[in-house]
């Protein structure tokens, strides 16, 4: 009983430690050593904040330091940040799912200082332009709408962050699914339309009236490496198209612009 108790003990303490570690990290050094009494009665439920897989529950940690004014992002002025995002998963659907969350975010004006693989992992770190840093509660909340997650934050100083993000099991939000139906009609879109699907033979593609369709249409694997691109430079109503092996996301895109497809389109597999 005694070995139980200084085991449990012993386990909190690990937990805990780790924890106000995690929370040093987002909030800095300086924020972290000024609020320390408030972070220690804020988090005194400390294995609340770990997932099932033993690694820190982003989303609530970052909520509760936000909820209690502690998540400081704001600059006094207009600032060059530097931002390294390491990823676990593949490198072009991670480009891809973190691209749309800084446009997602109003992230807009960053330029790319540097790509690199270190130790089977891709990381790329970029300079953004911003009067605030990136939202870390609202990064991770956009992230899990891809089946991704914040594994890692460090703020080094200021002006420096560090993420550490699991892509392996990502989807690309918004994808269609054409995986459960078996026709999808889609209305007009801002942008290209995109599919998910598995498991089909074929797919016919109907283009509605009052459209001028000239179709792109480009086959995706899981990890968004091309497998296949169909174009046609005359005018087409409808097109019916075998599946490549392995395909898991399909684009349907007008050769000249998604104008032309303003009316929708309906999509059936075979």
């Amino acid at each position: 009983m005694i070995k139980k108790l200084i085991l449990i003990i012993a386990c909190t303490v690990v937990l805990n430690a780790n924890l106000n570690v995690k929370i040093g990290n987002i909030l800095g050094e300086e924020a972290y050593n000024t609020h320390q009494n408030l972070i220690n009665y804020l988090f005194s439920n400390n294995s609340s904040y770990y997932l099932s897989d033993g690694n820190i529950n982003y989303p609530l940690v970052t909520k509760k330091l936000q909820d209690n004014g502690l998540l400081k992002l704001k600059y006094p002025t207009t600032q060059y940040i530097d931002i390294d995002f390491r990823f676990i998963g593949q490198q072009k659907k991670s480009l891809a799912i973190i691209k749309d969350i800084l446009k997602s975010l109003g992230h807009y004006y960053y330029f790319t200082r540097e790509a690199k693989f270190i130790n089977e992992s891709f990381t790329w770190s970029i300079k953004l332009k911003t009067e605030a840093a990136i939202n870390p509660l609202k990064l991770s909340q956009a992230l899990a709408l891809r089946n991704s997650k914040i594994e890692n934050i460090i703020r080094e100083g200021s002006l420096k962050w560090h993420y550490t993000i699991n892509t392996i099991n990502s989807d690309i939000y918004r994808a269609k699914d054409l995986v459960t139906n078996n026709q999808l009609i889609l209305k007009k879109s801002t942008k290209a339309f995109l599919i998910k699907i598995d498991t089909a033979n074929a797919i016919n593609i109907i283009s509605r009236n009052g459209n001028r369709w000239h179709p792109n249409v480009v086959f995706y694997d899981n990890e968004l490496n091309i497998i296949e691109i169909v174009k046609e430079d005359s005018l087409q109503k409808s097109l019916r198209l075998d599946v490549p092996i392995d395909t898991k996301y399909i684009k349907i895109d007008d050769l000249y612009s998604l104008a032309n497809l303003k009316r929708g389109i309906s999509i059936t597999k075979e």
